[in-house]
């Protein structure tokens, strides 16, 4: 496994502490980041064919849908 460098404060050690061993939290909180750009990502792919693709359903229409779903 690689090893990295991080420069943290003395304030942000004694916070990341708090939660665990620093070793832990730091790689917990890239864990997070990571997923959270990958989510990011995703519905920023989403929204931009959801952009391309305008799609319009009535009220009744969207009922019908959603119920048609429940049943499944």
């Amino acid at each position: 496994m690689p090893t990295i460098t991080v420069r943290i404060s003395e304030d942000e050690k004694k916070r990341l502490r708090k939660h665990g061993a620093l070793s832990k939290s730091v790689r917990e909180a890239l864990e997070l980041y990571l997923s959270t750009r990958e989510s990011d990502e995703l519905i920023g792919s989403l929204e931009k064919l959801q952009r391309k693709n305008k799609v319009r359903t009535t009220n009744a229409e969207e009922v019908r849908l959603l119920n048609e779903d429940r049943q499944r």
